[in-house]
This record gives structure tokens, C-alpha cells and sequence, in this order.
């Protein structure tokens, strides 16, 4: 890789991983899913020809993303017909699995309308949230990341649920 293309991955990356973690976050909703795709995006990125005169490489990162993401559940829609076929359709998932699309719908719009809340807050304060309710960080792990005292943490959640009751009512 040549050098000028290899500086502008990695200043790619300072500027936008935080940011395009978070996406992926909200798109998947596992951490190690987001991750992977995270590498394997800027992975495509580092691939393509003609990296530095793309007119907008973070739009490229992100479409590259989401298509990684369809790609994904595709293979498991098929993974999930393919085992319905090895077993003669014996395999049953249970009714009670089964979300209405309905409540799918309104699941979806209630967790879309707490990520806009979120960006509203200030960064410690949404980067503390997160840490806690999707990657189930401690406060004591949330502190060190954050450089701030335990009691900093709990004042960041405290204000981030005080905040997100005021938005969502």
C-alpha cells in the first residue's frame, strides 16, 4: 500500500471509527458483529483503486457497511432455510419467538427515538450510557476509559436516564 494511502486509512480511521462504531452498533446490535464489520469495511476501503481521489470515502465506508450488513442476514435467512430442509421442516422455532411485525415496527421506532435522544447529550455522557448498556461495562471499567471518577460514571447515567424520561414521555 502506498504510503500517502496508507496515512489517509489511518487518519480515515481516527476521524471517523467512533462515530461509524456507534452506527454499526445501532445497525446490529452486537458489539462483535459491529467490530467485525468495522474491519472488514475499511478493509474493502483500504482495497479499492484510486482511495484518495474518491469524492467522499466516508459515504463509500458507510454504504460498504450497510451492504455488509444485508449480506449477513441474507446468509442467515438462507442458513435457516437450509436447516428446515436438511431436518424435513422437523426443526421448529417456537410461536412465542415469533415478534409481530407490528411490534416489530414500534420496537424499532421506540430504540430509534432513544438514539436521537442520545446524540442530544454531551459525549461523556452517551459514551458512558453505551458503555454500560451494550457493551455491560462496569462503572469502574466505564471510569478508566472515560479518564473520570466512579462517581462521575453514575452522575453520567443518572443524568442520561433523567434525560432520555424527559424526551421520551
Amino acid at each position: 500500500m502506498k504510503k500517502k494511502q496508507a496515512s489517509f486509512i489511518e487518519q480515515m480511521y481516527q476521524d471517523n471509527h467512533e462515530g461509524f462504531l456507534r452506527f454499526l452498533l445501532h445497525k446490529t446490535r452486537n458489539r462483535e458483529d459491529a467490530l467485525d464489520i468495522l474491519q472488514e469495511a475499511f478493509q474493502k476501503l483500504m482495497n479499492r483503486d484510486g482511495l484518495c481521489d474518491m469524492e467522499n470515502p466516508r459515504a463509500y465506508l458507510y454504504r460498504t457497511a450497510t451492504n455488509i450488513i444485508i449480506d449477513r442476514q441474507r446468509k442467515g435467512q438462507h442458513h435457516i432455510k437450509y436447516i428446515r430442509e436438511v431436518t424435513g421442516d422437523a426443526m421448529t422455532f417456537p410461536a412465542s419467538d415469533v415478534i409481530p411485525p407490528d411490534r416489530h415496527v414500534a420496537a424499532r421506532q421506540e430504540l430509534d427515538a432513544v438514539y436521537r435522544a442520545l446524540d442530544f447529550l454531551p459525549e461523556k455522557c452517551r459514551r458512558a450510557f453505551l458503555m454500560h448498556r451494550e457493551q455491560h461495562m462496569t462503572y469502574g471499567i466505564i471510569a478508566e476509559n472515560l479518564q473520570v471518577s466512579v462517581s462521575m460514571v453514575e452522575k453520567y447515567i443518572i443524568q442520561t436516564l433523567k434525560h432520555l424520561r424527559r424526551k421520551l414521555k
